[in-house]
């Protein structure tokens, strides 16, 4: 990938939820000028689901970065598909009291920033 070149960030939901999950995370990141993809898992079971997961993956012209969120992130670490861009970070969910804001999430691997 070349350092101008913005991967296609594809975000896949949890159990019981949908790509709609996601609405909010992808307004912000097609704001920042990312390609955003949330496809419909199916709910089949972790092998057949990272098998489609994969077919989409491999379906996408260039470099792919992957976000799971509970399930998702069980499927994401079973894709196999030779354009998904190799990420050491973790995202967490922060539990906050009511009124407080959840703290930003960024670093050196945080997709809404170009590298």
């Amino acid at each position: 990938m070349s350092s101008d070149q913005k991967p296609t960030v594809v975000l896949v939901h949890g159990a019981f939820a949908d790509g709609t999950s996601w609405e909010m995370v992808i307004e912000r990141l097609q704001t920042k000028g990312y390609t955003v993809q949330a496809p419909a898992i199916a709910l089949r079971g972790v092998t057949v689901d990272s098998e489609y997961l994969t077919s989409v993956v491999k379906q996408i012209d260039g470099p792919v970065l992957l976000v799971g969120h509970s399930y998702g992130g069980a499927l994401i670490t079973n894709v196999d598909a030779p354009n998904v861009v190799p990420c050491d970070a973790a995202w967490m969910m922060a539990t906050t009291t009511s009124g407080s804001a959840c703290p930003r999430i960024s670093g050196p691997h945080d997709p809404t920033k170009s590298r």
